[in-house]
């Protein structure tokens, strides 16, 4: 049986926070608004307040949903009270007309918004290495991958990528109910290792989750820099 290799999703084997601020260029530039790295801010910083003060955000399933990405989540269908579900939709469009007011434009928040989920889907690619890494790992290792967020984005973005057909088990923090990097999502991963299964290795680039995780599993871990990228991990596994 093939010892398992976890793996993180976002920063890891796809952009997220880069990938963000370039669909939030691209959205102002759309609008003829100034797409400066000022501007990009001031749209993260609205983003950030319309999240943060939505009283909703402790349910389980989108805690670690970060104010970027709430700006393309689909909560619609998510497991939550109605009430809960309904405070979240239409963070987008709240969120990017409080941009665009600290922007000083008229421009309407909606199309914003649908231009930013338009734009962020299609930078949903690999970083460069990232599949032939895998292909290398999957030649005497099982891969798994931990992420965090809410299921109904975090399988949208492995779907978008191309690589959904690389793992064979898929852990996301709102389908667990706890946190990466916490006892409990820990507990999830380690249950689903049946027999002698072990994991051999984590490569993550959050020293606050990716390497908690490995730590409460007693797992080896790589972190992901801009040093060592994902192309980089299948140096670092020493199975025989």
């Amino acid at each position: 049986m093939n010892p398992v290799v976890i793996v993180d999703l976002d920063d890891c084997l796809i952009p997220d926070g880069t990938a963000a601020r370039a669909a939030i260029a691209a959205v102002l530039g759309e609008l003829a608004l100034d797409a400066d790295e000022r501007a990009v801010d001031t749209v993260l910083a609205a983003a950030r307040r319309e999240w943060r003060d939505n009283r909703r955000l402790t349910h389980r399933e989108v805690e670690r949903v970060a104010s970027w990405e709430a700006l393309w989540a689909d909560f619609h269908d998510l497991p939550m009270p109605a009430e809960i579900v309904e405070a979240l939709v239409g963070n987008d469009v709240r969120a990017w007309r409080l941009a665009l007011d600290d922007l000083g434009s008229s421009a309407d928040a909606a199309q914003a918004a649908l231009a930013f989920r338009s734009a962020r889907r299609a930078l949903v690619r690999p970083f460069p290495g990232v599949e032939s890494a895998l292909d290398s790992l999957r030649e005497r290792h099982e891969l798994w991958l931990a992420t965090d967020g809410c299921r109904s984005l975090q399988r949208a973005k492995i779907e978008l990528s191309g690589l959904a057909d690389r793992f064979t088990r898929v852990f996301v923090s709102g389908e667990v109910g706890h946190p990466k990097g916490t006892p409990g999502f820990t507990d999830a991963v380690s249950g689903a290792l049946a027999g002698s299964r072990a994991v051999c290795l984590v490569a993550g680039d959050s020293v606050t989750t990716d390497l908690l995780l490995a730590q409460t599993g007693g797992w080896p871990f790589v972190q992901i820099t801009d040093e060592v990228r994902f192309a980089d991990v299948p140096a670092y596994c020493r199975c025989p």
